[in-house]
């Protein structure tokens, strides 16, 4: 599973996604840390960044730091914070959101079956299910 050649078939797509998709102790972390040490793109923790963030206010929040942000990849592996019980927001669609300006690199607790991703996290109120072949993003299964 090559995450670098992925990255580069992102490089012009409207929505750079790349979503790592496996169920828990598949691999998902240990292969977005071993991308992370072979770039050196750090690997971002939202749940520890945006810890007082209201959810409102999360997607200004993410804007304002890409603003900042000097890499070409955005890494992300806890992002708890996203489907929180009292959260609204819709997890496929902010990480899309955030990958037209930047291609971000998600782990996803889950997995597609039936023409079908899910996300699986025992803190949601229930999974979340998206179509696949309406979504553009690109995957790696675990």
């Amino acid at each position: 599973m090559d995450i670098s050649k992925k990255v580069d078939e992102l490089q012009d797509a409207k929505h750079k996604l790349l979503l790592i998709i496996g169920q828990p102790g598949s691999g998902k972390s240990k292969l977005i840390r071993k991308y992370s040490e072979e770039t050196g793109i750090p690997i971002l923790d939202l749940d520890k960044i945006f810890t007082h963030t209201p959810n409102n206010q999360l997607m200004r929040e993410m804007q304002n730091f890409l603003s900042t942000y000097h890499q070409k990849v955005l890494l992300l592996d806890n992002k708890k914070i996203l489907y929180a019980k009292d959260s609204s927001i819709d997890l496929l669609a902010f990480l899309k959101e955030l990958s037209e300006n930047i291609i971000v690199v998600a782990t996803w607790n889950g997995k597609i079956e039936d023409g079908q991703v899910f996300h699986f996290c025992k803190d949601a109120p229930e999974d979340l299910i998206y179509s696949v072949d309406k979504e553009d993003f690109k995957y790696i299964l675990c």
